[in-house]
């Protein structure tokens, strides 16, 4: 047996003593061979990406995943009734977290396709009986190349707010 101590590492502190942004960095193991990069050739077959199926998703929603629903209606007012009717189906839209892009155009930004068929779902079921709504669905990358002019100046398309709203 050898009596002496195994000296190759010694503590520099007491790393008890130090708090932990102080403490010193523990070094890991450097592999014996240095990872290289290779240059693909065309003669490589290029790599294929496995999908990862619906559970695999990464969570973060890119701009493509995002998506708008646009209304666009035409709906009379010329009776009362008529205009009540129209009153309450935007109130209706605002109500569900759609904006007003023009007079007769709303849109709500959905955070996922589900979204989209949901409100797609909950907007059938206000129609008023009388004239005529229409609906797109367009990807926020979509949304964000709409060319928007005001008074022959342009101007920037709204965003995508930070935070769904949750009803």
């Amino acid at each position: 047996m050898n009596d002496k101590p195994d000296n190759s590492d010694p503590p520099l502190h007491d790393d008890e003593e130090l708090l932990p942004d102080e403490r010193p960095k523990r070094r890991l193991p450097v592999a014996e061979a240095p990872l290289q990069l290779q240059p693909l050739t065309t003669a490589d077959p290029s790599p294929r990406r496995r999908s990862r199926g619906r559970a695999g998703r990464d969570p973060i929603c890119s701009k493509y995943r995002m998506a708008w629903v646009l209304v666009f209606f035409d709906l009379p007012v010329g009776e009362p009734e008529e205009r009540k009717a129209a009153n309450n189906f935007r109130k209706d839209l605002i109500k569900d977290g759609y904006m007003m892009v023009q007079f007769s155009v709303y849109a709500r930004p959905c955070g996922t396709a589900d979204r989209v068929e949901t409100q797609v779902r909950r907007l059938k079921s206000k129609i008023p009986s009388k004239g005529e709504v229409r609906g797109l669905m367009i990807s926020d990358a979509q949304w964000g190349r709409m060319i928007i002019m005001r008074s022959q100046q342009k101007a920037d398309a709204e965003k995508m707010p930070a935070q769904m709203m949750f009803f």
